[in-house]
C-alpha cells in the first residue's frame, strides 16, 4: 500500500521537530529523588525492628508497598516518548497534566503552521496511564500497577510503572460477531467456493497480531468461534457433518510449550514444488497453554 509511504514522508517533518524541540526540553533528570512520606515510613520500620516490635515493622513495611518509592512529582525529573506508525502516533509523557497540555498546543501549531494539518481534538486524547488506556494500533496501552508483585533478590516492586499492552474487549466483541449469528458461530457461505487451502487460510492472522497482549488469554473465546466457523465453512463446502471435518483436518503439530491440536490442510504443487501448509491453531493457542502454566 503506498498510503503508509506517503505519511511517512510527509510526517518526517514531525518526526524531526519532536526530536530537535519537544524531546530535549521535555527530558530531564537521571532519577526521580526518594519519595519522602516512603523514606519516613522505611526508617519507622527499621526502629520498630531494633525493638523488637516485628508486628509494627511488617505493617508499616504493607504500609510502604502501597506508596511510590521515588517522588511522582519530582519537579527535577522529566521523561517524553515518541512512536509513529504511519500517520499514527504516541506520546508518552511523565509529568503533570499541565505540561502534557503545553505539549498539545505545541503539537498542534507544528501541524497547523508547518504541515497544514490540524490536530483532531476528538482523537487526541491525554490520558492518565495508570487509570486510563491509550489506544495505539489496535492495542490498549496502560501502565502495569501491582504492589504485591516483588523481585525476589532485590525485594521491589518489578510491575509498578511498566508499559502493558492489552487486548480491546470491543476488537474481541467486533471480531466474534463477524463469524456469528443469533449468538452462535455459523458458516461463511461467500467462501464456500473457495478451496480448502484457502478457507484455513483466510482464518489466520489476527489472533497472531495481538500475541503481544498480557492479556491474550482472552482470545480464546474468539479462537474457539473462530474454530467452529471454519469448520461449519468446511461442512458446508463439502457436504459433511461438522465432526467429520475434524477428524479429516485435524492433526497435531509439536510446538515449545507442547504438543497442539490444529487443523491443517496441504496443498500439493506437483513432483518439483514443496507443497503449501496452512493451519489453524498452532500459533493461536500457544498463549493458551502459556496462560495454563502461568
Amino acid at each position: 500500500m503506498v498510503s503508509p509511504i506517503l505519511s511517512n514522508i510527509y510526517l518526517d517533518r514531525l518526526d524531526q521537530f519532536v526530536e530537535t524541540v519537544l524531546l530535549p526540553v521535555n527530558n530531564r533528570g537521571d532519577r526521580r529523588n526518594p519519595n519522602p512520606p516512603y523514606m519516613a515510613l522505611l526508617k519507622a520500620v527499621q526502629k520498630a525492628r531494633s525493638t523488637g516490635d516485628h508486628k509494627k515493622a511488617k505493617e508499616l513495611r504493607l504500609l510502604a508497598q502501597h506508596m511510590p518509592s521515588r517522588d511522582p512529582l519530582d519537579p527535577d525529573f522529566r521523561r517524553l516518548w515518541y512512536v509513529r506508525y504511519a500517520d499514527d502516533w504516541l506520546l508518552g509523557f511523565s509529568g503533570p497534566r499541565v505540561e502534557a497540555e503545553a505539549i498539545k498546543c505545541l503539537l498542534a501549531e507544528f501541524l497547523r503552521e508547518a504541515l497544514k494539518l490540524e490536530l483532531s481534538q476528538e482523537k487526541t486524547l491525554i490520558t492518565n496511564a495508570r487509570t486510563e488506556s491509550a489506544r495505539f494500533l489496535g492495542y490498549e496501552i496502560i501502565n502495569l500497577s501491582a504492589d504485591d508483585k516483588q523481585h525476589r533478590a532485590l525485594r521491589r516492586r518489578c510491575i509498578n510503572g511498566s508499559i502493558g499492552l492489552k487486548v480491546p474487549v470491543d476488537v474481541i466483541r467486533s471480531q466474534c460477531s463477524k463469524y456469528m449469528q443469533r449468538g452462535k458461530p455459523i458458516q461463511l457461505a461467500a467462501r464456500i467456493h473457495d478451496s480448502d487451502y484457502s478457507i484455513v487460510a483466510q482464518y489466520q492472522g489476527f489472533v497472531q497480531y495481538y500475541l503481544m497482549a498480557f492479556n491474550v488469554h482472552r482470545l480464546w473465546w474468539l479462537h474457539r468461534v473462530m474454530e467452529l466457523s471454519l469448520a461449519k465453512t468446511l461442512a458446508d463446502k463439502f457436504k459433511l457433518s461438522v465432526s467429520k471435518v475434524f477428524r479429516r483436518y485435524k492433526t497435531t503439530m509439536p510446538t515449545p510449550h507442547g504438543t497442539l491440536k490444529v487443523l491443517e490442510v496441504i496443498h500439493h504443487r506437483g513432483v518439483d514444488k514443496e507443497p503449501l501448509i496452512t493451519r489453524f491453531g498452532g500459533i493461536e493457542l500457544r498463549w493458551q497453554k502459556r496462560a495454563n502454566h502461568q
